[in-house]
């Protein structure tokens, strides 16, 4: 997965660009339709891609599997998933910064991207085997990553450095919106097909009609063709040279290994630690995801704001993150749902100025050259999308010897960890 998935400053232009701009130009100041389109549309892409995630590809495993083996089988589609996004995105952002299409370089990626990943949640969602599962999800987030990588990268193309905080803290609030409008979603519904369909119905058409509210950058000049070195490329840059962008995206690694633990077994934790009847479950998980979100849709914008008022963004980055991994032992020690909610309101609050302030310090650290912003975003979003793969990996085992607390509490150290080693970024305040 990844949703997420880049700085508060001067009201932007509400007058759109005349013609498309050229891709070696610096950006112009944004749109207000491309300021109000761009966080719809990454709250509905994030909708459709977390949908399955939260709650449909558990109740599907659980349909055709048995209760031994279900956890097992989770942790397989979940984990394949998550490489295949990890390495979709940057891959997918690399070809987008190389698309010579007259219609632009991002909006071919967004539009075919969505329909692609649509298309896959309705082979997900009448599954009948856990294979078909499995193919289904990789298609998906084939689909979606393409999407999401194009999107994000239009940050960078069509917003000035002046005004990327307002829009990094209005992405911030993307993610938790596309969480509780899934989770929404899932609890108004009784089959998985529908828990799945509907969102990714509804998130593909805000990305298309997004897709057509901008004018897109515009290659004009056919690049080489990519060759093995350069494919390789795609998925990283060289911390020897970035080494503030090194540290920053293990920083956002970290953390996000720490929050993946307590999201992906949430409906788990309920059945098999607190000993909640299955029927109760996808409420609850909508109840918690709806109080997480809400702390972060308060915390975000605000978060940007502020770290660009103050212009410390670290010491911001830090204190979110400590917070986030907080409401994480909250969870891992609840005897209780209720006490299940406060801890992903806990959560919730440091998730709002973590995720609004890490974009908008990764925005500071780019390259000035603007010929790989997705490829770079893409790169990023593997610390996001990782810890979906390598978590799963480690969660059975870890279940096995100490319970879904022993694997709450370990992401939790994870993610302090993490969060100090953003002061060995230099140059940034």
């Amino acid at each position: 997965m990844a949703l997420d998935i880049t700085q508060q400053a001067p009201a932007a232009s509400t007058n759109p660009a005349p013609e498309a701009p050229r891709a070696n130009e610096a950006p112009r100041a944004a749109s207000r339709a491309y300021v109000i389109g761009m966080p719809i549309a990454s709250a509905g892409l994030w909708m459709a891609v977390l949908a399955p995630a939260l709650v449909v590809l558990a109740i599907k495993v659980s349909e055709i599997t048995t209760p031994d083996t279900r956890a097992g089988a989770l942790s397989l589609v979940a984990g394949v998933g998550a490489a295949v996004a990890l390495l979709a995105n940057p891959f997918f952002g690399r070809l987008s910064d190389r698309t010579t299409s007259r219609f632009g370089m991002r909006k071919p990626w967004i539009v075919g991207g969505s329909l692609v990943g649509l298309a896959a949640l309705f082979l997900l969602g009448s599954a009948a085997e856990v294979g078909t599962v499995l193919a289904a999800w990789v298609v998906a987030q084939l689909g979606f990553n393409a999407a999401l990588a194009a999107l994000v990268a239009t940050l960078p193309d069509q917003a000035g450095p002046a005004e990327r905080g307002r829009l990094s803290g209005l992405i911030g609030m993307t993610l938790p919106i596309g969480l509780v409008a899934a989770a929404f979603f899932a609890q108004m519904f009784d089959n998985a097909l529908q828990m799945a369909v509907v969102p990714g119905i509804v998130g593909t058409a805000v990305a298309i009609a997004f897709a057509f509210t901008f004018k897109d950058r515009v290659l004009t000049e056919k690049p080489a063709p990519l060759n093995f070195k350069e494919i390789l490329g795609s998925f990283y840059f060289n911390p020897k040279t970035s080494p503030g962008l090194g540290w920053a995206w293990l920083t956002k690694f970290m953390v996000y290994v720490g929050y993946c633990a307590g999201l992906l077994y949430l409906p788990y934790f309920f059945t098999d630690h607190l000993h909640i009847a299955e029927s109760q479950v996808t409420s609850l998980v909508f109840q918690a995801t709806l109080v997480s979100s809400a702390g972060t849709v308060i915390t975000s914008l605000a978060g940007g704001w502020i770290s660009d008022r103050i212009g410390k963004r670290k010491a911001m980055v830090i204190m979110s993150a400590l917070i986030m991994m907080g409401g994480l032992i909250v969870i891992a020690t609840s005897t209780g749902a209720g006490q299940v909610l406060v801890g992903q309101g806990i959560l919730g609050l440091g998730l709002g100025v973590f995720s609004a302030v890490d974009v908008a310090l990764i925005t500071d650290l780019l390259p000035k050259n603007q010929s790989e912003n997705a490829k770079t975003f893409g790169v990023f979003n593997i610390a996001q999308a990782l810890p979906q793969s390598l978590v799963p990996a480690v969660a059975f085992p870890v279940i096995a010897l100490g319970g879904y607390p022993a694997l709450f509490l370990g992401g939790a150290v994870v993610g302090i960890i993490g969060a100090l080693l953003v002061t060995r970024i230099k140059g940034v305040k």
